[in-house]
């Protein structure tokens, strides 16, 4: 097989997609998905790159099926639309050059089947991961769904329970929400959009909201009470739609009480037995790092839970340790070991998470915290700074107040202050503020990047 050219008007962009079909609802005029893979699947980022270099690279072939005298584009959908967008960038709101390209390359498949086992084997590993939350949890779903284990979905992403947990939720929650519910999920421009994860938080209040999940290995929504279920998703959506800048900041700082804010919508959350209510969570939920609260009914929490996975050994271990200090025998090396572990975890979040394939720190917000004014290697990280600036990426507002409120400063005093001592109370305290930073921090990278304003990064 070798790379042809096709001319870009016989290029068809297809809206069956396995990485946006189920979100993308419009018309099936061509201008519209072009449009919806600009500024929800990222073909703008896309357009961008081809813009700035002026030309398409040769090597990035799109893979197409014959369809009469057209191709349909089965691999390369974003690329495509991308180009197309470039010849009429105003048409489509781009601030880019234009870009005239009449012909891309293309492999040509004629047998559809050996195309799909291809784009299975060969790129699933890599692209999976970038996908959307909701994209891949349904791409999951249908590899379980079709007899797949969990070894063979956990090759591409480590949590396959999550992604089908979240999969059948939606294809309930969509019978009730229909597109108002895809456009809350499915991302965009402004704030309406990228609402999966505060759904998912609310998963671990399931059966005030008429559900649960099945345990292992079904892991599918099992509806308690529908008509519960169809008040609260419709509470939900027309809630969010109401409040778009809502974010899943608001229910890990309000745990089950942000239910409360749906009463306006008419949802009124079910009465749970004590036990279960005071647990916080339900046996069949999934896992959650919402931080409990002194104030809040439960127990305060007394060492983080953190979902980032592949966490450095010695970063775990420096967490453990600040942990295990007690708080009244050894106050001041506690209080020290308190912002040693805060100050190393986020030098490893910005050093270990990436976007657009770059670390954090390499981006220019963070350089002050590593280079001196003449661009010369700092000796010492400047945590001061390197805190300053990670602080304002951070859209919720009572997190970035949290991160803001937790001041190195008094903490460095303790330590290098004989003046100054820490009390146990000191000591409790410092660390059950840092337990909420830590487990913000060490979200799984992509849902850290959806509570950063990354359009800051430069």
């Amino acid at each position: 097989m070798k790379i042809e050219y096709k001319n870009i008007t016989q290029l068809i962009l297809d809206p069956n997609n396995h990485r946006f079909a189920e979100l993308y609802s419009g018309s099936g005029r061509e201008e519209d998905l072009v449009e919806y893979l600009l500024y929800t699947e990222a073909a703008e980022e896309v357009a961008k790159n081809i813009s700035d270099r002026g030309y398409f690279y040769p090597d990035q072939a799109l893979w197409v099926v014959p369809k009469g005298k057209n191709f349909l584009v089965r691999d390369g959908n974003r690329r495509c639309a991308a180009v197309k967008a470039l010849r009429n960038q105003r048409k489509y709101g781009l601030e880019l050059a234009k870009v005239d390209i009449k012909q891309l390359p293309v492999l040509v498949y004629r047998d559809e089947k050996e195309l799909d086992r291809r784009i299975q084997e060969q790129h699933m590993h890599s692209l999976f991961r970038e996908w959307d939350p909701i994209a891949k949890a349904l791409k999951a779903y249908e590899m379980h769904q079709s007899g797949s284990s969990e070894e063979v979905i956990r090759e591409i992403d480590s949590n396959p329970s999550r992604l089908i947990k979240l999969a059948s939720f939606y294809y309930e929650a969509v019978k009730i929400g229909e597109e108002d519910l895809k456009k809350l999920l499915r991302r965009g421009k402004g704030n309406a959009g990228g609402k999966t994860i505060i759904f998912e938080r609310l998963f671990a209040y399931s059966k005030q909201c008429g559900y649960q999940f099945k345990g292992k290995p079904a892991y599918v929504i099992e509806i308690l009470d529908q008509a519960q279920f169809t008040s609260y998703i419709s509470a939900l959506v027309a809630y969010l739609n109401a409040k778009p800048k809502t974010s899943h900041g608001d229910v890990d700082h309000e745990h089950g009480d942000f239910l409360k804010r749906l009463s306006t919508h008419g949802f009124t959350p079910k009465e749970l037995p004590k036990a279960e209510v005071e647990q916080g969570t339900t046996p069949t939920s999934l896992p959650t790092t919402t931080p409990i609260t002194p104030g809040k009914r439960g127990s305060v929490k007394t060492r983080p839970a953190y979902e980032r996975k592949q966490v450095a050994p010695k970063l775990k271990r420096l967490v453990n340790e600040c942990y295990n200090l007690d708080n009244s025998q050894f106050a001041n090396a506690k209080v020290a070991l308190v912002r040693v572990t805060f100050e190393a975890v986020l030098k490893y979040v910005v050093a270990e998470t990436k976007y657009k394939n770059k670390e954090l720190a390499s981006y220019n917000n963070f350089h002050s915290a590593f280079y001196d004014r003449h661009g010369r290697r700092n000796t010492y990280t400047n945590f001061a700074v390197l805190k300053e600036k990670f602080t304002e990426l951070i859209t919720d507002t009572g997190t970035k107040n949290a991160f803001r409120g937790f001041d190195l400063e008094k903490l460095h005093q303790v330590v290098h202050n004989y003046k100054v001592g820490a009390s146990a109370s000191d000591a409790r305290t410092q660390g059950e503020n840092l337990i909420p930073l830590i487990e913000f921090m060490l979200q799984e990278p992509n849902d850290l990047l959806s509570s950063l304003d990354t359009n800051k990064l430069s």
